[in-house]
C-alpha cells in the first residue's frame, strides 16, 4: 500500500500476512508489537505454572506414563493461549467489520457463535453506547518515517470530541506495555497526518463478564519515549544475534 504523508511524501509499505512483517522498499522494518515484545512479562511465568497444575489435576488419574504427564504439564499453557488468541481474533474481526459497515464498506457482520466472543462484543457495544464516537479509520497501516517502525492501529476516531487512537484487547487486564504500544501508533499517526493526537485509548472488552475497561491517556510523549527505548533494544539485540 502507498502511505500518503501530510507534506506530500509517499512511502510504499508492504505487509506479509503470513509472517506478520512489514517492508519499506527491500528493507524489513520492525513492528510495534515486535518492539514491545522485548519487554519482560513476569506475570506469564506463574500463569503458565497454574495452567500446568490445573492440567495435571484433570489428568493425574488417567492410565498414562510419566512422559505423557510431564509433556502435558509443560505444554498446557499453549492450548489456553491459543484458545484466548482465537477469541481475540474473532472479536477483532467482528469489530473491524462493524466499523467498516458503519463507514459504508461491506456488510453488517453476523454475531459469532463462540460465547466468549459474543460476551466481548457486548462489552464493545456497551462502550459505544456510553460515548460519542465518530470513526475515521480501522485497521490502519502505519509507518513512522523518522523512527523506522510500522504497525497497524485498531482504529482512529473522534471520541467525545477528541482525536484519538484506539487499541482494543480481550486480555484479563490492561498490561503496562499496552500504553507503549498505543503511543507508538499515535506518534506514527501524527507523523503521517501532521495532526496532533489528543489522547490514546486502550479498550479492554472482558470476554467473561461482558464489561469494558476504557483507559484514556494523554501521556503519549512519555509513553512513546519508553517505546523508543524498547525499539532500540529490539534492534540492538537483533544486530548482536
Amino acid at each position: 500500500m502507498i502511505i500518503n504523508y501530510h507534506d506530500g511524501e509517499k512511502v510504499e509499505l508492504q505487509f506479509a500476512e503470513a509472517y506478520h512483517s512489514y517492508m519499506v522498499g527491500k528493507e524489513i522494518v520492525p513492528s510495534v508489537t515486535q518492539a514491545c515484545g522485548i519487554i519482560s512479562k513476569p506475570a506469564l511465568i506463574p500463569w503458565a505454572l497454574k495452567e500446568g497444575v490445573e492440567w495435571l489435576a484433570k489428568n493425574i488419574t488417567k492410565t498414562a506414563g510419566i512422559d505423557f504427564l510431564s509433556n502435558g504439564v509443560k505444554t498446557a499453557y499453549k492450548s489456553t493461549s491459543t484458545d484466548a488468541l482465537n477469541i481475540g481474533t474473532i472479536t477483532h474481526e467482528w469489530v473491524e467489520k462493524a466499523i467498516r459497515f458503519h463507514l459504508g464498506e461491506g456488510k453488517e457482520p453476523k454475531m459469532p457463535k463462540q460465547k466468549e466472543a459474543k460476551t466481548a462484543i457486548k462489552a464493545f457495544q456497551s462502550w459505544l453506547q456510553e460515548n460519542e464516537v465518530e470513526w475515521i479509520a480501522v485497521e490502519q497501516k502505519l509507518y513512522h518515517r523518522d523512527y523506522g517502525y510500522a504497525g497497524t492501529a485498531d482504529a482512529i476516531a473522534t471520541i467525545n470530541g477528541e482525536y484519538a487512537v484506539i487499541d482494543w484487547k480481550t486480555s484479563k487486564r490492561v498490561y503496562p506495555e499496552y500504553h507503549l504500544q498505543v503511543a507508538a501508533y499515535a506518534k506514527a499517526v501524527e507523523n503521517m497526518t501532521g495532526k496532533p493526537v489528543d489522547a490514546t485509548y486502550i479498550l479492554r472488552c472482558d470476554k467473561k463478564t461482558g464489561k469494558f475497561q476504557s483507559v484514556r491517556s494523554e501521556d503519549t510523549e512519555e509513553n512513546f519515549l519508553a517505546f523508543t527505548c524498547a525499539l532500540h533494544l529490539h534492534r540492538k539485540l537483533k544486530e548482536l544475534r
